[in-house]
């Protein structure tokens, strides 16, 4: 296993943040990072469901640092 930095990208935000891959020189062409699925009515207390699946697809990073930016696709549910 490798460590790079790779951007993550959604809309306007942007996070660099360094994740584990099998490559570093071929990482895999989409990344997940599993996300709360709302807040309770409670405020600040998040909700006890399943958490949701955000899907990023890797694209070279024009600006060359890091090498690798992955760019928000979608929420999956875990219900479908």
């Amino acid at each position: 296993m490798d460590r790079i930095a790779a951007k993550f990208v959604h809309g306007a935000a942007e996070i660099t943040r360094e994740i584990e891959v099998d490559s570093a020189v071929d990482p895999p062409e989409t990344y997940s990072i599993w996300v709360a699925n709302g807040l309770d009515p409670a405020p600040g207390q998040w909700a006890a469901g399943d958490p949701w699946e955000a899907v990023y697809v890797r694209e070279a990073n024009p600006a060359g640092e890091p090498a690798w930016i992955y760019r928000f696709r979608a929420l999956v549910d875990p219900e479908e």
